[in-house]
């Protein structure tokens, strides 16, 4: 029983991390496209292939982060003596 109390609470603390994901991840797109169009605008960023693309793609790498930790705490965790 013990374990599965530490489990629930990591569980809990992947939730508010995700929420507070939810209230920071609309201002985080809008700097990560305002910063896109100012480096593509001022600098030659099209010379590098996959650039814009990559800074696009960031809020998404960022949105499964807290997942993929959670998932190996609990490993972690439950591997633990």
């Amino acid at each position: 029983m013990h374990k599965l109390g530490g489990v629930v609470i990591i569980i809990g603390l992947v939730i508010v991390v995700y929420l507070l994901l939810l209230v920071v991840m609309p201002v985080m797109v809008d700097i990560i496209a305002t910063s896109n169009a100012t480096m593509t605008a001022s600098s030659n960023l099209t010379n590098y292939p996959g650039a814009t693309e990559s800074m696009i793609a960031t809020p998404w790498v960022l949105f499964f982060v807290p997942g993929v930790i959670g998932i190996i705490v609990i490993v972690i965790y439950l591997r633990s003596s």
